[in-house]
């Protein structure tokens, strides 16, 4: 079966990819069919992962798997959470994000955190909308570390280890990263819908 990937973030990309490296699923990129981001505008990574496997069908016309995902900081109310990408602003990069967020954190002492990631399957002709859910507990550091990953990664130091998300090794990412586990979640469910 070929499913479009409904994501233009090259860091996502390369990881579905890996992902559904073994499966019985093809990735279709959405670039080949258009270059512009579909906005988030949606209350909950499910609503916004939702919006874009939408827009995603109504551009493509293919069975569409869209991911929404955020970091969450418990000691700043969740937050960036659904506005991760954009923390900093509309124009926000990694970098601008990343210091804002240790601007907030600046006076806190408790920096547990967690990356969250939905996925959303969506087959409008056969009826099906899917939805799964990972999570990654670690806690927010002082300065960036490694340069592996993207986003929040330099920051994000993962539990029971003296390392972060970026300073790890992709294989070791494929592991245990919160897309990771969603996936593995998602591919089950597929494959059940592949075998009926």
């Amino acid at each position: 079966m070929k499913i479009l990937l409904a994501t233009n973030n090259l860091g996502k990309i390369r990881e579905f990819e890996f992902l559904f490296n073994n499966s019985d699923f093809k990735l279709i990129h959405l670039r080949e069919f258009s270059d512009k981001e579909i906005p988030e505008t949606g209350n909950s990574y499910e609503e916004n992962a939702f919006l874009k496997a939408k827009e995603a069908y109504r551009i493509t016309k293919l069975p569409v798997l869209a991911d929404d995902s955020g970091l969450e900081v418990e000691s700043i109310g969740n937050k960036p959470g659904i506005f991760s990408a954009r923390f900093a602003g509309q124009k926000a990069n990694d970098d601008k994000n990343n210091k804002k967020l240790l601007k907030e954190l600046q006076n806190k002492s408790d920096r547990t955190a967690k990356y969250v990631s939905v996925l959303c399957f969506y087959n409008p002709k056969e009826k099906i909308e899917i939805y799964t859910y990972g999570e990654l507990r670690g806690s927010i550091g002082k300065e960036e570390k490694g340069s592996q990953g993207f986003g929040y990664d330099p920051l994000f130091n993962l539990k029971n280890t003296k390392r972060t998300m970026a300073e790890i090794s992709f294989k070791e990412r494929m592991n245990i990263s919160h897309r990771t586990q969603s996936t593995k979640k998602m591919l089950a469910e597929l494959n059940k819908l592949q075998n009926n």
